[in-house]
């Protein structure tokens, strides 16, 4: 039998949500088990860059800095979007309303790039700098991706791919936020380019997992 396109599916949900007289609502489990999820992938990005990438030795110093506030903020502006579509993803017929969410990350990102003087080169301040960044972030996500999947699987995605996709983004944007304990290069437009860019490779790797393990 051919699959119906998920557009079709999504509507076909939404319309019989409507004449039943409600739109459709996540099951009751899923938000504690998505935040639950959430949370053990902090702690497991936190527990991989501490073991591979070491905690930076002026942390405690630099930790009030504009330059770390800047990136950690973005980064959990990021990981709140993420949480909000995550949980869109698993509910069928809800709204995927992409710019809305990641408004506020823009947004900072945006800001950091225009008010703050930071010195530090796209390339950042050492030649390893840039594929120790994109490793870092993607190894410290892949254990919460597997979390967030595991999740989703007894949610209700229509859209498997897009799912995981943002299984993927919302564990990158985890494992982003837990190498600014180790990152070393405070530059606006190194973490709006190269964070960035880790955490969208990390969506990619969700999409395509999630397109597998998702499917009804």
């Amino acid at each position: 039998m051919a699959h119906e396109p998920p557009q079709r599916t999504d509507a076909l949900i939404r319309r019989l949500a409507d004449e039943a007289g409600a739109r459709p609502r996540p099951h009751r489990a899923f938000l504690p088990r998505l935040l639950v999820a959430a949370g053990g992938a902090v702690v497991l990005a936190v527990l991989v860059v501490a073991a591979a990438f070491g905690i930076r030795g002026d942390l405690a110093a630099h930790v009030a800095s504009s330059m770390y506030l800047y990136k950690a903020v973005a980064m959990a502006c990021v990981v709140v979007a993420g949480l909000v579509l995550v949980r869109a993803a698993g509910t069928p017929g809800a709204s995927m309303r992409l710019a809305a969410a990641f408004a506020p990350a823009l947004l900072v990102l945006f800001a950091g790039i225009v008010l703050l003087d930071d010195q530090v080169p796209l390339t950042g301040a050492r030649a390893v700098s840039v594929p120790i960044c994109l490793l870092a972030i993607v190894l410290a996500a892949l254990p919460g991706l597997a979390l967030l999947l595991r999740s989703l699987r007894r949610a209700t995605p229509t859209r498997p791919a897009f799912a995981g996709g943002m299984a993927g983004l919302l564990a990158g944007a985890i494992g982003a936020l837990a190498y600014t304990l180790s990152c070393v290069n405070d530059g606006a437009v190194f973490v709006s380019v190269w964070y960035s860019l880790a955490i969208v490779a990390t969506g990619a790797i969700g999409a395509l997992v999630g397109r597998r393990v998702l499917a009804w």
